[in-house]
């Protein structure tokens, strides 16, 4: 059965069909195959992919020169190559040093001027500074000396206030022109720097100083400020005392009229009279409210005396623990002062040597002042030590 069916599909209209296009597609695809083997065979015949794949041209062997007159050309012609090479290098090393000439040329004409410049307005900054600084340390030396033996110590506290951070920026200064200048070398430039510790030192006790002061004028007026209150609590005490004596002799006496009141009730109590009973019960409550409102302000007058007692008791206290206080912090003041001065002594005696140092240097007597003077050691000690306190 299932033969009769396969022989039927092979017969039918489709399976025909199918049979019968690829029988007829057959020729074409040889006709196709060879068509581009003769292409292919063209191009590699007669186009330049012939000469790459069949033609390789054989490796030539390095000529080798045996006679000397070779020889010598060749040696020529790669001298003359070499000389043509360096000249061209020695030509650009020549174009290259006048270049660095001119540029020399340029820095001399136009930057070593500015140099100058700078190096005279540094000296000018230096003397300027210079001029500034140790006048007032000398001044300043001179209102701590005041104030150690027995001055007003505000006035080197206000000074300070005023001039010192400029004194410790001219310092500076003066450093960094020792520096840019070259005046000194590394041990003035040292002995520079340990004057400028020893002034930053001795502006660190006057602080501790203005702080002692601003303490002692605050414990003054805390002071002040607790006598004030003892001299109102004494005041207050005999008042209260007294007041207290009349209430309490107020109490007595209401005391007494509530007893006679008292015994007035009980004897109108045994009459059969109701009027006259109503009117001893008033009195008596009267009474025994005076008595009570006498009382209570007895007590009253009692706590206000004793306020006042505890005000005054109070007061003694701040008082003595006031001035106890008031008097370290007087110690602490005469501390901070005897030392702030020697330490500010030290300081204005080390930069006063400095600047002594530094204008007797040969490097300082040849290089011309902003006013055109020279400056000697003489002239140095004269402008170092002669110096008027200003006004404050």
């Amino acid at each position: 059965m299932s033969e009769s069916t396969q022989e039927k599909q092979n017969s039918t209209p489709s399976a025909r069909r199918s049979s019968c296009s690829s029988l007829a597609e057959f020729p074409f695809w040889v006709i196709s195959v060879v068509l581009h083997g003769l292409f292919l065979g063209a191009l590699l015949m007669f186009a330049p992919v012939r000469e790459i794949v069949f033609k390789r041209a054989a490796l030539k062997e390095a000529e080798v020169i045996t006679r000397g007159d070779e020889l010598e050309m060749v040696i020529e012609q790669i001298r003359d190559r070499t000389v043509e090479k360096l000249s061209a290098r020695v030509i650009l090393l020549k174009a290259g040093q006048e270049r660095m000439a001119r540029n020399f040329e340029i820095i001399n004409e136009h930057f070593q001027p500015f140099v100058e410049q700078q190096r005279a307005t540094a000296r000018g900054r230096m003397e300027k500074h210079i001029a500034d600084v140790v006048p007032r340390q000398a001044e300043l030396n001179q209102l701590l000396e005041q104030a150690v033996s027995g001055g007003d110590p505000q006035a080197p506290v206000t000074f300070a206030h005023q001039w010192l951070s400029r004194i410790l920026t001219g310092q500076e200064e003066i450093r960094r022109g020792m520096r840019l200048l070259e005046f000194g070398g590394p041990e003035l430039l040292a002995k520079q720097e340990v004057a400028e510790d020893a002034q930053f030192e001795a502006t660190q006790f006057l602080r501790w100083l203005g702080d002692d002061l601003r303490a002692i004028a605050g414990s003054e007026a805390r002071l002040n400020k607790y006598k004030a209150e003892l001299l109102v609590a004494k005041t207050k005490v005999p008042e209260a005392e007294t007041a207290v004596a009349e209430a309490k002799a107020g109490v007595t006496a209401a005391e007494g009229r509530y007893t006679e009141a008292k015994q007035q009730w009980d004897a109108e109590r045994k009459s059969n009279d109701k009027e006259r009973i109503k009117a001893a019960k008033a009195s008596l409550d009267e009474a025994k409210r005076h008595v009570n409102d006498g009382r209570r302000s007895v007590s009253t007058l009692e706590r206000t005396l004793t306020r006042a007692k505890s005000t005054v008791t109070r007061a003694e206290q701040e008082i003595a623990k006031t001035r106890d206080r008031l008097k370290q912090r007087k110690e602490k003041r005469s501390t901070h002062l005897t030392v702030g001065c020697n330490v500010h002594r030290g300081a204005y005696q080390r930069q006063k040597d400095v600047v002594t140092e530094l204008k007797a240097l040969d490097a300082w007597q040849a290089t011309s002042s902003k006013d055109g003077k020279k400056q000697t050691p003489a002239n140095t000690a004269e402008e170092a030590t002669d110096v008027k306190p200003s006004k404050q």
